[in-house]
């Protein structure tokens, strides 16, 4: 536990803070919706939203739609597969360029387990991302694995830490990486709260981001709903 907090501390408190290019030096933003409907013992849907900021509130640079569909193999291993929209602003500040558009496929197969209040969840996602630019259209493949730590301080609150590292099957397979920590809030019995620090390194930018984040669980299987990790 104090290894955790620690680890937490040091991401929170260390930041770059040498600018390559203006999206480097600005703190992002980025706030997103999920939610997780069991719908019976087999079956689930995930629909979810992100509106991403290369600024704290300003800058716009990313909308993002999805829904997946999940078959429980057990009660702690699913497979999914997934369609989302993207709309994306790929240059900082104002520009006349037009968005770049995708349609994207993916497959994800998801297996968690507790040790004591630390919840492990392992996620892996092959991708097919369908790209419209200005000028052509594009197919492009990757694949992401997520490590997910959770550790409860109490009934009410608990710190969650993500590694994600993501390969191309194009150029440049080691692209993105992807590091989040932050606390998270009960709110409700089927709705929580996160706030966190996110490491984002895409190509070749070093990228600082809040994100803020709201989700909710129903279950139909049952009259009440409990809240479990997204």
């Amino acid at each position: 536990m104090r290894i955790l907090l620690t680890v937490v501390f040091l991401v929170l408190v260390t930041t770059n803070l040498i600018a390559q290019n203006p999206s480097e030096s600005h703190l992002g933003t980025w706030y997103t919706y999920g939610s997780h409907h069991r719908l019976s013992e087999r079956f689930s849907i995930n629909p979810c939203a992100e509106l991403r900021f290369y600024e704290t509130s300003s800058n716009y640079n990313l909308a993002f739609v999805s829904i997946r569909g999940n078959y429980h193999i057990s009660n702690n291993e699913t497979i999914g597969l997934g369609y989302a929209y993207l709309d994306i602003d790929t240059v900082f500040e104002f520009d006349h360029q037009p968005n770049v558009h995708e349609h994207r496929v993916y497959e994800q197969y998801a297996i968690n387990h507790n040790i004591s209040k630390l919840n492990i969840q392992h996620r892996a996602r092959f991708e097919q991302r369908f790209l419209d630019f200005s000028n052509r259209n594009e197919l492009q493949n990757r694949f992401r694995y997520r490590l997910s730590l959770k550790y409860n301080l109490s009934n009410t609150i608990f710190i969650n830490v993500l590694e994600e590292p993501f390969v191309n099957f194009q150029d440049q397979a080691f692209h993105e990486n992807r590091f989040y920590t932050g606390f998270g809030f009960k709110v409700t019995k089927h709705s929580q709260l996160q706030i966190g620090y996110l490491k984002q390194h895409i190509r070749k930018h070093n990228l600082n981001r809040i994100q803020i984040g709201i989700s909710f669980k129903t279950d139909r299987r049952k009259p009440s709903t409990t809240l479990v990790q997204l």
